[in-house]
């Protein structure tokens, strides 16, 4: 019989996780709701490294110090080549060759902040949702907005384990609003 690897306390790398995500979102400028995403992404690095410690060649400690310092260094990298992809320059950095105008300044009204963050700002396409917006009011019955609205915060299951709806009724209604929808031209998004 094959003799299972034992694998360490995690404990202390819960710890080292958690200081070098803070120390990466500082040093980064990222907002504070990046660190779990990064606290998860140096996790999963461990984790996978895992099975190579040796407890013979050194303590847990200095494996994933290690460890989570090569990881950080490699997002950090990534991170700092993603900014630079998607933003050049900053808004407010001059323009060359413009005494005292700004990149901000210089985007079109068309174009706008999400045009120069590399969002689509197709005019024919916003037009097509706008009039699938008033199309898909037009068909919703007024009893319907209530439940629209509740299912906009939670999940049908939750909201009928709340008691307050059958959740038979629930997904009775959904479908529903989903055939007087169909009926009105509005086709699913996905």
């Amino acid at each position: 019989m094959a003799q299972r690897p034992c694998f360490p306390d995690l404990t202390p790398a819960y710890r080292l996780v958690d200081a070098a995500a803070g120390a990466m979102c500082r040093s980064l400028g990222l907002p504070p709701d990046e660190r779990d995403d990064l606290r998860q992404d140096l996790l999963v690095d461990l984790l996978t490294r895992l099975p190579s410690y040796d407890a013979a060649r050194g303590e847990f400690g200095a494996f994933a110090r290690v460890c989570i310092r090569h990881a950080a260094t490699r997002l950090a990298r990534k991170a700092k080549r993603d900014r630079a992809a998607r933003h050049p320059s900053g808004l407010d950095d001059p323009l060359p060759g413009q005494e005292g105008v700004t990149v901000g300044a210089g985007i079109s009204e068309g174009e706008g902040y999400s045009a120069w963050c590399g969002q689509p700002t197709d005019a024919v396409a916003a037009l097509e949702r706008r009039l699938d917006l008033e199309r898909a009011g037009a068909a919703m019955d007024a009893g319907d907005l209530p439940l629209c609205g509740a299912l906009s915060r939670q999940t049908p299951h939750e909201l009928g384990k709340g008691g307050t709806i059958p959740r038979a009724r629930i997904y009775r209604r959904i479908t529903e609003m989903r055939l007087r929808l169909l009926a009105a031209g509005v086709t699913s998004a996905a």
